[in-house]
């Protein structure tokens, strides 16, 4: 495996003050301010500000929020189990686009269940979920070198690549979703460049791809949201990275549909247009097996994030309307290749995911 590391954390657990500590990503590139807390309250603040972001990291805060609650709650079984299960959804709903916060959270859930099940003391319950939520962490850190891993073969000498969004350390921790073949294959040598879309409007794409691939001294470039197609195809871009919010993996002609941050699917487009490769990283923990498109809310932002500039100015006019949905659906059609840690699928991924699915060490398979 590719010598590769990052010296990020996102994300952890303070086994001394019984909080979670986070890296606030709104803040970044201007500070690297971390915040910890023990309150569900600041910690689903936290989450809809987007202090903690990226579906991973999202995934390792609703196990860490879980086991924070049975940690925080009276030493009764009978509370704890109650806690966990009410105050949890609260946490699992912060954000309904992203799978892994609910799937995080479940997997704390079922923990809890069983530790309550088996007659284990409330002190053991406590020491388990955390203990468990800590594992989901490792398993989440060791499958983005796995994808690190498979998805180098798909990078080659000489190519460019364009980014959308942050789907790195900072949204994934390890090496990330979409970033961890770019530093797999740059760890071995091999020469690309990068081209990172801004991601408006809370660009995501200049503040923190840009700002974790000059760390790792890959080259990278920003560029404008609009300027994609153009770039695209002046520098002889060959191919699009994104990361994923949420993967259908259902045994329908839906399966390998990518829900992934607003812009993904107009560039997902453009590749095509210009025969250009549209490659997505996830682990399986963001594969859904069980929904539908017909299913699947896109989030709504406040109006608040496209009327104003991050410096505070001004830029719609009042009285002006926003939309401001903060993910959009790329269909399988689009989708060249998805990269996870158990293997690369590819069309048809109504055959392909469920298989990869099957395979051993699926992540999506902690939840059952």
């Amino acid at each position: 495996m590719s010598k590769v590391s990052t010296n990020v954390v996102p994300i952890s657990w303070d086994d001394s003050k019984g909080e979670i500590l986070w890296l606030d990503n709104s803040k970044i590139p201007w500070k690297e301010v971390s915040v910890s807390s023990k309150s569900l309250a600041r910690l689903i603040k936290a989450i809809q500000a987007l202090e903690i972001r990226g579906a991973p990291i999202l995934g390792e805060a609703g196990a860490y929020g879980t086991a924070m609650i049975a940690n925080n709650s009276p030493n009764s079984k009978e509370r704890i189990l109650k806690n966990v299960m009410e105050h949890g959804a609260r946490l699992a709903a912060a954000r309904p686009t992203a799978v892994n916060l609910s799937w995080g959270v479940l997997q704390i859930q079922n923990v809890v269940k069983n530790e309550y099940k088996r007659g284990a003391s409330p002190a053991e319950i406590k020491k388990t979920a955390i203990e468990a939520a800590k594992r989901i962490q490792r398993e989440n850190i060791e499958a983005t070198y796995k994808i690190g891993e498979h998805g180098k073969k798909l990078i080659h000498d000489g190519d460019v690549f364009v980014t959308i969004c942050n789907a790195g350390t900072l949204a994934c921790d390890g090496l990330g979703t979409s970033t961890a073949p770019m530093r797999a294959a740059y760890s071995d040598g091999i020469k690309f460049k990068v081209l990172a879309t801004y991601t408006a409007p809370l660009y995501q794409g200049a503040r923190l791809t840009a700002w974790e691939m000059h760390k790792d001294g890959i080259p990278v470039q920003v560029i404008t949201d609009n300027m994609a197609g153009h770039l695209m195809r002046e520098e002889k871009a060959t191919a699009v990275w994104a990361g994923a919010d949420r993967i259908l993996g259902n045994s329908t002609k839906e399966s390998g549909t990518v829900y992934n941050k607003i812009g993904t699917f107009g560039l997902a487009m453009m590749a095509r247009e210009l025969g250009i490769k549209t490659y997505v990283a996830a682990p399986t923990s963001t594969i859904d097996p069980e929904h539908s498109v017909k299913e699947i809310k896109i989030e709504q932002r406040q109006p608040e994030e496209v009327e104003t500039l991050l410096n505070g100015t001004t830029v719609v006019p009042k009285g002006v309307g926003v939309l401001n949905p903060a993910f959009d659906r790329t269909p399988p059609g689009y989708v060249s290749a998805i990269v996870t840690e158990l293997g690369i699928a590819k069309a048809p991924y109504n055959a392909s995911i469920p298989k990869l699915l099957s395979l051993p060490g699926s992540m999506a398979k902690l939840s059952k």
